[in-house]
C-alpha cells in the first residue's frame, strides 16, 4: 500500500500498526501485477480487483493530504469570497493561518477550534445578550455593533477612508509642496515663497475647519513654508 501522509494522525497510527514491510511489498505488488493485467486488456480475479480498489483508496487518501497542506491563497480566497488584504488582517487579528501563499488546512482547523475555546465565554456572552429579551441597553448594544459592523463594511468597500491613509497622503503632498517651495524661492525670489506661504495657511484653517480643530497634518502642511 502506498505511504500515509505524516500529517494524517489516523495514518500514522494505522501505519504503526501494521505487521510489518512484508505484507506492504505484497499489497503493492499484487496492485503492480493488476496494473499490467489491465493494461494488457486481461481480465482481473476477485482478489486482484480488491487490491487494486485498496491501492487506490489509500492512492487517494494520501493525496488529499497533500492537498490539504499547500491549499492555494487564490483557491482559499475563491472559497471565503475575501480579498486577500481582508484575510491578512482577520489572520493577523484573530490568530488563524489563512493568510500565507498556500494554506494548511489541518493547521487553519486546529486554531479555528482553539480560537472557539479561548473565547468561548465571550462568544457565548454575545449570543445572550443578542438573543435575550429586549431592554434599553440590549437595543443600544445591537445598534452600536450594526453600526461598527456598517463602518467596517463601508471601509473594506473603500467606500469609507480610514483617517489614517488621509494622514499618510497629506504627509506626502506637504513633502512635495516643501520640495516646491524651496525651487521657488531660488527661481523667484522670497516673494514667490511669500505667495506659497500664505496658500498654505489658508489651505490650514480649511483642514483646521473641516476636521474641527487643529491636526498634525495641517502643522505638517505648515512647516512647508
Amino acid at each position: 500500500m502506498a505511504p500515509k501522509s505524516p500529517s494524517n494522525p489516523k495514518a500514522a497510527e494505522a501505519s504503526q500498526s501494521r505487521p510489518g514491510n512484508v505484507s506492504d511489498k505484497l499489497e503493492r505488488d499484487q496492485a503492480a501485477s493488476a496494473y499490467r493485467k489491465v493494461m494488457a486488456g486481461e481480465k482481473l480475479s476477485r482478489a486482484e480487483q480488491a487490491s487494486l480498489r485498496r491501492f487506490e483508496k489509500d492512492k487517494e487518501e494520501t493525496l488529499r493530504w497533500q492537498y490539504y497542506n499547500a491549499i492555494p491563497q487564490k483557491h482559499w480566497r475563491e472559497m471565503s469570497g475575501r480579498q486577500t488584504k481582508v484575510l491578512h488582517e482577520q489572520a493577523e487579528r484573530y490568530g488563524i493561518p489563512f493568510g500565507e501563499r498556500t494554506i494548511n488546512l489541518p493547521k487553519v482547523v486546529r486554531a479555528l477550534h482553539d480560537f472557539f475555546k479561548r473565547n468561548a465565554v465571550k462568544l457565548a456572552a454575545d449570543d445572550d445578550l443578542l438573543s435575550g429579551e429586549s431592554s434599553p441597553a440590549l437595543e443600544r448594544y445591537r445598534e452600536e455593533r450594526a453600526a461598527l459592523a456598517r463602518l467596517d463594511r463601508l471601509e473594506r468597500e473603500r467606500v469609507l477612508v480610514n483617517r489614517q491613509e488621509i494622514r499618510e497622503g497629506l504627509s506626502r503632498i506637504a513633502s512635495v509642496l516643501r520640495t516646491a517651495g524651496d525651487t521657488l524661492q531660488r527661481q523667484y525670489g522670497t516673494g514667490a515663497l511669500e505667495i506659497l506661504n500664505e496658500a498654505l495657511a489658508e489651505a490650514e484653517r480649511e483642514m483646521e475647519r473641516s476636521d474641527g480643530g487643529p491636526s498634525d497634518d495641517a502643522a505638517n502642511i505648515s512647516e512647508c513654508a
